[in-house]
């Protein structure tokens, strides 16, 4: 165990101004909020104890957000990170390292956000990279994060509920993304990012393989079922699809009292599967709550929650029409002739273009589904204002991303090199270089 003297200095960074009490070019950055930033001197730490804060104030952001999907956040890494076989290899495309250098530069503009979200954490899981994997992630987020998927949905589902019901069922819903994330999209990011390492038992991340190889298969199996239905058309799979969600919520949510009861009687052993409700049943009290907040009575309430899961203008919800967009694409594909199956992530990509997709400036998705947005008539019926780009076009992505600095205005870029320095900007391409480790006790030694 070593132990160390904490000199408040090391928090205190250029860029450097003349202090107004010692008059040494000392005046540091002490700290950056979300809307303005603090100055101290590393020569005489003025100001100190009573003497004003030296603050100043801020401009408001408007920053886009650019979702990277978990195998962009993956090759980025692997072509940093020289603990990974493709790095010692050499096998990786050249693009990952300037994505990754035009991503982190735009971030640390404050012109950009990448959110990190519940799929990137699940997926980085299940590789032998965790943690390089979640530094990736954390350091282009910089601490917001999109909201768990099934609580967007529950948002979606709940605004829509109060609009079915109160007539007005194709009134737009609220996809302002500062709803559905955690942290400040808009705020000027401090220097540092803080990250709390989570010890993940060995039966969860199976749960999680077991759960996506499960999704695979019935998913492989659907697409055996597309490939036999040639006479059908992309309309008869979208209606097909749209519906099932009300339906499957409500016999899912029917299967979970009747298992409860069971349980309850002694009849089924209680697992661990069995504590947290499924995302069912939160849907369907969501749907009660509304319906109650419109004024229905309790004595109507699930007749109305009946007519409402088998209503059609559910397909307007925005993750239930995307979602079922694209399946519909996969399976006239299947119907067309295509011959493979989709890859084991299918299912998953669906699952985080319907949920996200509304609330992005941009995405950066696998190729597949990139290539199903482009068809009709998704291009058309999905329109949420989006730009989405994939491998296939990597270099409108880059020309996408040039293109945010460009516009940016000189005062803003000022502003930042006042705050950070003008070096702040370079990317940091040296993040999985080799740190050793030691134990230490740290103790402060604050003049102040």
């Amino acid at each position: 165990m070593k132990t160390i003297n904490f000199d408040p200095r090391t928090f205190i960074s250029p860029p450097y101004i003349k202090c107004p009490k010692c008059g040494k070019k000392s005046f540091g950055i002490l700290m950056i909020c979300n809307h303005h930033y603090c100055r101290r001197c590393k020569d005489c730490f003025f100001p100190r104890g009573t003497e004003p804060a030296s603050s100043y104030p801020l401009p408001e952001l408007n920053k886009k957000v650019v979702y990277v999907d978990q195998f962009a956040i993956s090759n980025m890494m692997k072509a940093l990170n020289p603990q990974t076989k493709p790095y010692k290899k050499g096998t990786l495309d050249e693009f990952w390292v300037r994505l990754f250098e035009r991503l982190d530069s735009l971030c640390k503009l404050q012109l950009i956000t990448c959110p990190d979200s519940g799929f990137h954490t699940d997926e980085s899981l299940l590789s032998p990279y965790f943690k390089p994997l979640k530094r990736m992630y954390e350091l282009l987020s910089h601490d917001v994060r999109f909201y768990d998927h099934e609580t967007i949905k529950r948002f979606q589902i709940y605004e829509h509920a109060i609009n079915w019901i109160s007539g007005k069922a194709d009134k737009a819903l609220n996809l302002d993304v500062h709803t559905v994330v955690n942290g400040n999209i808009n705020a000027w990011q401090d220097r540092l990012i803080i990250s709390v390492n989570i010890q993940y038992g060995l039966d969860w991340i199976d749960e999680l393989r077991k759960n996506r190889e499960e999704m695979h298969k019935g998913l492989s199996k659907l697409f055996k079922q597309w490939q036999s239905e040639r006479n059908k058309t992309f309309d008869y799979w979208f209606e097909k699809e749209s519906m099932a969600f009300g339906r499957v919520t409500l016999q899912i949510y029917l299967n979970y009292l009747k298992k409860s009861a069971e349980i309850s009687i002694g009849h089924v052993e209680l697992t661990a599967n069995d504590i947290f409700p499924p995302s069912s049943i939160v849907f369907i009290h969501s749907i009660h709550d509304a319906f109650r907040k419109a004024g229905i009575q309790d004595s109507d309430i699930w007749p109305k929650t009946v007519e409402y899961l088998d209503s059609s203008s559910l397909k307007d919800v925005p993750f239930i029409k995307i979602s079922s967009m694209l399946y519909a694409a996969l399976a006239r594909k299947a119907a067309t002739g295509r011959k493979k199956p989709p890859n084991q992530g299918m299912a998953n990509d669906i699952e985080i273009i319907s949920v996200l997709l509304p609330y992005c400036n941009a995405m950066f998705i696998d190729n597949e589904c990139q290539t199903y947005l482009n068809e009709q008539p998704l291009h058309d019926a999905i329109d949420y204002g989006t730009k989405v780009f994939s491998q296939n076009i990597k270099d409108e992505f880059l020309n996408y991303l040039n293109d945010i600095e460009l516009r940016a205005p000189r005062e803003h870029l000022d502003k930042v090199n006042e705050v950070y320095g003008e070096s702040w900007r370079e990317p940091y391409t040296t993040l999985y270089r080799v740190q050793k480790k030691s134990n230490i006790t740290v103790t402060s030694n604050d003049p102040a």
